[in-house]
């Protein structure tokens, strides 16, 4: 058999021998010139980008570092191969380069205070987002990653209701439900002399309750003994992959469009992040199906189901990423501004015994809850608050805006000379860096509610929740969720100092290590190994 099959083969096998020489020259006489060309073309397209971004391109006369000027592999070493550090380096930038600097190729960055009005304005001219920023973010269709200013104004009238003062306060017996479990929750941890990680316990409750608000209905994470742990930690390894996603642009579609069975067994820990997203689009299928039209009404997606939006803006594709944006948004900022407050506020009991005593002459009803109407417009509540958000703020990422039509002038003060950034170049600023400028805001690292008091103009500095046009369309939400929960647990518990009753108290938690951010992965990320802010509460 085998004698057979040399004989089968033995003409080929001879032909080959005949051929392959020829071919070895052929390949021997070509691949040199080919790919020295290759590698010539690549230096000469190489020599050539430099030469344009450094030299002829239009922002070439702005500040900043060459390499940075050069290419996005720049910001990519500090946020993909140094973790989410190049806010830090931007930071440092300003500091050796002034208040306008080059951040990459196409970008310009700002870190003067006085600014913010002219680079987000309300009105006036349009406003547009870089056309890759929802690589950043993971939400293609959703509002906040529009890159068109008409078609963000289309979709943001469609939900914009939602969010007034007064649908609020017809959401306010879901806020005051989940915020009565979330007190039941804290008392048990109190008989039962467990150490909280207060923003597990924030993060259920505003997921919870933006759930609600969007679908009727959500996961209960409130009812979980670990308040979802492994649900979040799943978003969380969704947000690291942020910067990756921006620098390989091919990764996220990659992940978006991959199986369910690829994901459980190859990338497990974004497995519960997609059965979130399962869930979001069967609840606006359900929505859209209901014969409730109470469901219409009350629902953010049944106000969008039911808007005025043609039929390609309701889509579940798009309702998908629409989802995921109010769900993460809202759970998050939220969340991270109430765990930041309360550690200010324990960490500094004075300013905590001016808000109990601001606090005091508020009623409540039997479960200890006070009506939003007797919180809301309460000066020293709003001064904390908002002087947690500008120390903390929850959202980490640069605001990136695009002026497609007008270019941006900028005049910097301190030399006198004016640049001129042209249409559709990436702007940007960084409510971090804003809100630590002492041009603005006096001991900018230090907790001093107060100065929004003395000095209600300072709002025209502040920006958690972006600014202009296409500022969070959800602030009134978050601002009202943290009035509510922040004022009823301070009016509950006292800070401990050795007294019976329901006390509270900070339990081996740093500002530096475990709330301070040291990473940007959209959200801030406390220091490696951080517990993050943990009370002992008391009974």
């Amino acid at each position: 058999m085998s004698s057979g099959l040399s004989s089968l083969f033995s003409p080929a096998s001879e032909l080959w021998s005949w051929l392959w020489p020829g071919l070895q020259g052929i390949f021997v006489q070509w691949w040199r010139p080919a790919a020295f060309s290759l590698l010539s073309a690549f230096v000469v397209y190489w020599i050539s980008q430099a030469i344009y971004q450094l030299y002829l391109s239009p922002l070439s006369k702005i500040p900043g570092p060459k390499l940075a000027a050069l290419t996005y592999l720049y910001e990519g070493y500090y946020d993909v191969w140094l973790g989410g550090k190049y806010f830090l380096r931007v930071a440092e930038m300003h500091k050796k380069y002034g208040p306008i600097v080059r951040i990459t190729p196409d970008e310009v960055h700002f870190a003067d205070p006085e600014f913010l009005d002219a680079l987000y304005p309300t009105g006036g001219r349009k406003i547009d987002k870089p056309s890759w920023f929802a690589l950043l973010n993971g939400t293609p269709y959703s509002v906040v990653s529009t890159t068109h200013h008409d078609l963000h104004r289309q979709r943001r009238n469609a939900i914009n209701s939602f969010f007034s003062t007064a649908s609020i306060h017809r959401f306010e017996h879901i806020m005051r439900e989940h915020l009565a479990r979330l007190l039941a929750r804290l008392d048990a941890s109190a008989r039962a002399n467990e150490i909280v990680k207060i923003h597990d316990v924030f993060k259920a409750a505003a997921s919870d309750i933006i759930t609600m608000y969007a679908f009727e209905d959500s996961f209960n994470f409130l009812e979980m003994p670990d308040y979802g742990k492994s649900w979040f930690e799943s978003t969380d390894n969704f947000f690291l992959l942020a910067h990756i996603c921006v620098l390989f642009p091919f990764v996220y579609p990659v992940i978006q469009n991959a199986p369910d069975w690829f994901l459980k067994y190859l990338l497990p820990g974004l497995s519960q992040v997609r059965l979130r997203q399962n869930w979001w689009i069967d609840q606006v299928r359900a929505i859209r199906s209901s014969p409730d039209p109470q469901r219409m009404k009350h629902t953010i997606f049944g106000g969008i189901l039911s808007s005025k939006l043609p039929d390609e803006e309701k889509t579940d594709l798009r309702l998908a990423s629409e989802a995921q944006l109010v769900v993460f948004a809202g759970e998050g900022t939220t969340a991270w501004g109430l765990n930041s407050v309360l550690y200010e506020l324990l960490a500094h009991p004075e300013e905590l015994r001016k808000l109990k005593a601001e606090l005091s002459k508020v009623e409540v009803d039997s479960t200890g809850i006070p009506a939003l109407s007797q919180v809301e417009g309460l000066p020293y509540l709003n001064a904390v608050i908002q002087e947690a958000l500008r120390v903390h703020p929850g959202v980490l990422t640069r605001q990136m805006r695009v002026s497609p039509e007008v270019p941006i002038v900028y005049v910097d003060k301190n030399i006198g000379k004016t640049y001129v950034v042209p249409p559709g170049a990436v702007t940007s600023m960084s409510p971090l860096i804003t809100h630590r400028d002492p041009a603005a805001f006096e001991d900018p690292y230090e907790f001093r509610p107060q100065r929004w008091i003395d000095n209600p103009k300072l709002a025209r500095y502040f920006h958690t929740f972006a600014r202009g046009s296409r500022n969070c369309v959800g602030m009134n939400l978050a601002r009202r969720e943290m009035e509510l929960i922040l004022a009823t647990i301070v009016i509950k518990y006292d800070l401990y100092t050795g007294q019976e009753g329901p006390t509270m108290e900070l339990y081996d938690t740093e500002r530096a290590r475990d709330v301070d951010a040291h990473s940007d992965y959209i959200i801030p990320v406390p220091a490696e190994g951080s517990q993050g802010v943990r009370i002992r509460f008391r009974h």
